[in-house]
C-alpha cells in the first residue's frame, strides 16, 4: 500500500491544483491518500470533496504545540506557523512514501535521504514567473523528486535555468481545469449585457499594478458606466493574515455600491475561474491568470507596466507579447472602445501562447496524469 500525503497549508486558490489528482488516488485501491492540514476553517476544501464523493475523513488535521495555540490566540493571529507543525510532527510526515506540496514549505521538513518520503511539486500556475529560478528558491526546488508541470512552456523555462540532475520535471497537463468542469458552467456577473473587464493584478509589491494605478482604475470605471469591472486580485494582495496585506477599507464604499463593478477579495468564484471565464477583456500586471483568460479563444487583454520593466525580450514577460502593453491609463477609456480593431494583431499568437502553456490530452485528464506520476515516483527505487 502506497501511503500519498498531500501537505495543504495555502489559502484557497490551491484547492484546485492539487484535489483532482488526490481524488483519483484516494480511488485506487492500492494507494492511501491523506490531505494534511493546520487547525483552521476548511469549508470550502470540505466542499470541494463533496464534488468528488470524497468523506471528510480523508482530511487529517495537524495541531500546532499547546503553548503556540495560546500565543496566537493572544496575538489574535489566524493562521499558525508551518514550522512549528511540521516540527512536532515531524515523525508522522516522515512516514509517508509522497509528500506532495504546492508551495515551497517543505523545507521544514528533514529527511533522511531522498528514499523516503519522496518529495513531489505541483506547480500551481502557468504563468512565465522566474520565482522557481532564483538564488532564492532554485536550491529549494531541487530538493523534489518529481515536478509536475502544465505544459511544454514551463518545462522550457526550467531547462533554460537548470540543471536539476535530480529532479525530474513532468508534463501533465493543468488539473484545475479538471475541478473547473465540476463547478463552473457560466455565470451572469451583471444586470446588463455591458463588455466586462477583469481588473486581475498580482500581490508581490515590486510586480504589482495595483500601488500605482489601483485606486485609479476603480474611480475610471465608476465614471465610465459602459464597461463592468471585476476587481479580483490575487487574493493575497488583502489576505487576512501574513506578512503586510493591505487593508481593505481603502477600498471606497462607493465602488462597492456601483452597479458595474464587482470587487471580490478572495471568494471561491476567485480561484475557480468564474471570472477569467466570463469576462471579455483583461487587464492585469504578470498573474498566470491571463492564460485561463485566454482559454475561451482569443480575447482583448492589456497589461499595465507600473514599475517600467524593460520585457520585450523577456521571457518571464510571454505574456506581454499578447496584448497592449501600457504605462500609464491615460488613454484607458480609447483602447477599450478601440479593442476591436487592435486586439485582432494578437489573436494568433494568444493561440499559440495557449497551447504552449496547457498541454490538454482530451482523451486523459491532467488530475489523472498527475496522479499517475506520482503513483509512478512511488513505486521507484
Amino acid at each position: 500500500m502506497i501511503k500519498v500525503g498531500f501537505v495543504y497549508f495555502d489559502y484557497i486558490h490551491i484547492i484546485p491544483h492539487f484535489i483532482g489528482s488526490m481524488a483519483e488516488l484516494y480511488n485506487d485501491p492500492n494507494v492511501k491518500v491523506e490531505i494534511l492540514v493546520p487547525d483552521i476553517d476548511h469549508s470550502y476544501l470540505y466542499k470541494s470533496l463533496e464534488l468528488y464523493n470524497i468523506p471528510k475523513s480523508v482530511v487529517k488535521v495537524l495541531p500546532t504545540y499547546l503553548y503556540k495555540r495560546i500565543a496566537y490566540k493572544i496575538q489574535g493571529r489566524k493562521r499558525p506557523s508551518n514550522q512549528y507543525i511540521f516540527k512536532k510532527h515531524h515523525k508522522k510526515l516522515l512516514d509517508y512514501d509522497v509528500l506532495v506540496f504546492n508551495v515551497f514549505n517543505h523545507v521544514h521538513i528533514k529527511r533522511k535521504n531522498r528514499n523516503k518520503p519522496k518529495f513531489v511539486f505541483l506547480m500551481h500556475g502557468a504563468g512565465d514567473s522566474d520565482y522557481p529560478f532564483t538564488d532564492e528558491f532554485k536550491p529549494l526546488v531541487q530538493e523534489f523528486d518529481l515536478i509536475t508541470t502544465a505544459g511544454q512552456k514551463i518545462n522550457d523555462l526550467f531547462a533554460q535555468n537548470g540543471p536539476y540532475p535530480n529532479t525530474k520535471i513532468k508534463i501533465c497537463g493543468y488539473q484545475k481545469l479538471d475541478f473547473v468542469k465540476k463547478v463552473q458552467n457560466g455565470k451572469k456577473l451583471f444586470n446588463n449585457d455591458k463588455p466586462v473587464v477583469l481588473y486581475n493584478p498580482h500581490f508581490k509589491s515590486f510586480l504589482t499594478s495595483f500601488h500605482k494605478f489601483g485606486l485609479d482604475i476603480l474611480e475610471f470605471f465608476y465614471q465610465n458606466k459602459d464597461y463592468n469591472l471585476v476587481f479580483a486580485p490575487h487574493m493575497n494582495l488583502f489576505k487576512q493574515s501574513g506578512r503586510m496585506p493591505l487593508d481593505r477599507n481603502i477600498i471606497d464604499q462607493k465602488y462597492h455600491k456601483a452597479d458595474n463593478i464587482l470587487i471580490d477579495f478572495g471568494s471561491s468564484n476567485s480561484v475557480d475561474m468564474t471570472y477569467t471565464y466570463n469576462s471579455d477583456i483583461y487587464l492585469g500586471d504578470v498573474s498566470s491568470q491571463v492564460y485561463e483568460f485566454l482559454l475561451q479563444g482569443p480575447k482583448p487583454a492589456i497589461f499595465l507596466n507600473a514599475h517600467n520593466f524593460d520585457w520585450q525580450n523577456n521571457v518571464h514577460f510571454q505574456n506581454w507579447q499578447l496584448g497592449k502593453v501600457i504605462d500609464n491609463i491615460d488613454n484607458l477609456k480609447e483602447i477599450l472602445d478601440t479593442r476591436g480593431q487592435w486586439f485582432k494583431e494578437y489573436a494568433e499568437k494568444q493561440k499559440k501562447a495557449v497551447a504552449y502553456s496547457f498541454d490538454i490530452d482530451p482523451d486523459k485528464p491532467a488530475s489523472k496524469r498527475v496522479a499517475e506520476a506520482i503513483k509512478e515516483l512511488a513505486l521507484s527505487q
